[in-house]
């Protein structure tokens, strides 16, 4: 008996019994995977840490503010897998727990940020003239004042709850979406779809939502992704300095912070954390390139 070889169209033959959208997606997601397997990584890692930061509540071992004074700075070992930190806290516990506190607050500041860029944006570019010309100066103006400071900035004066840092992170992070955004709406604009549309009558509600938006929704995905990095990092630079999120919660950052002074007795106390940090911020990076890659006209037509 002859098995035959897979083939790179084994995947359709399996779906048949798949409802066409469901196929649809199957085939996308196949085709993500071949050709962006760095960014296939990164999404699993992406995946992996959200799906063990929301169910933190359920696999840590320990409480994550519990004190074990006869159990201070314990290297990895059956009972705490990543060791414990200076106050006899499960450091695997407090990496999940602060998994969640970093992802929760980059996507929320990534849904805010988006919100904002791509209606301000769209209403630019869209309108054009002193309108573009006003809401453009007022973005190069925030755009030109240095992000971190503007974030420590609006803690520092609000106080830093983790909505006042989500408020910090909209405003560091919009201003550059929106620019993106008008820019690709000023050539969407004179389009003959769009202006086939207005020759119809049709309302510019009508033409923004079913014209414009659907067409610069691959930038704002993509724009999104890139940007949930910077907000993670964002977010564990504000809680080093201090004006992050607040002990006892804990945070990558705060807990670098608090354990630098033992970098050179115990350096598992920084490490842990820090790689936590850095493989999350490196994995929304490469999933942001994968999508830029298979999400840009061009490249779809140099590939099929």
């Amino acid at each position: 008996m002859t098995i035959a070889a897979p083939t790179s169209r084994a995947l359709p033959a399996i779906a048949d019994d798949v409802p066409e959208f469901h196929r649809s997606l199957l085939r996308r997601a196949w085709l993500f995977c071949r050709r962006q397997p760095l960014g296939t990584v990164g999404l699993l890692i992406v995946i992996i840490t959200a799906i063990a930061g929301l169910s933190a509540d359920w696999i840590a071992p320990y409480s994550p503010t519990a004190n074990d004074f006869a159990a201070m700075t314990e290297p990895p070992s059956w009972a705490h897998w990543l060791g414990t930190d200076q106050f006899g806290r499960d450091l695997l516990t407090r990496v999940l727990y602060g998994a969640r506190v970093s992802l929760s607050v980059g996507a929320s500041a990534v849904v805010g940020e988006s919100l904002l860029g791509i209606t301000w944006g769209t209403v630019a570019g869209f309108y054009g003239g002193i309108v573009d010309h006003v809401l453009m100066r007022i973005v190069d103006l925030l755009i030109a004042f240095p992000t971190i400071l503007l974030a420590i900035l609006v803690t520092g004066i609000f106080g830093p709850s983790l909505v006042n840092i989500v408020i910090a992170l909209v405003l560091t992070a919009w201003p550059a979406m929106a620019r993106t955004i008008r820019s690709e709406v000023v050539s969407i604009r004179e389009r003959e779809y769009v202006e086939g549309a207005r020759a119809l009558g049709a309302s510019v509600p009508w033409i923004l939502l079913r014209h414009v938006v659907p067409n610069v929704v691959h930038l704002l995905i993509v724009r999104a992704t890139l940007d949930a990095s910077f907000l993670v990092l964002a977010e564990a630079t504000l809680s080093f300095i201090g004006i992050g999120v607040q002990p006892p919660r804990p945070s990558w950052g705060q807990m670098i912070y608090e354990s630098f002074q033992y970098l050179g007795s115990h350096p598992w106390l920084v490490v842990i954390p820090a790689t936590g940090l850095s493989l999350t911020v490196i994995s929304f990076n490469l999933v942001g390139e994968a999508l830029a890659a298979l999400l840009d006209p061009r490249y779809r037509r140099g590939r099929t």
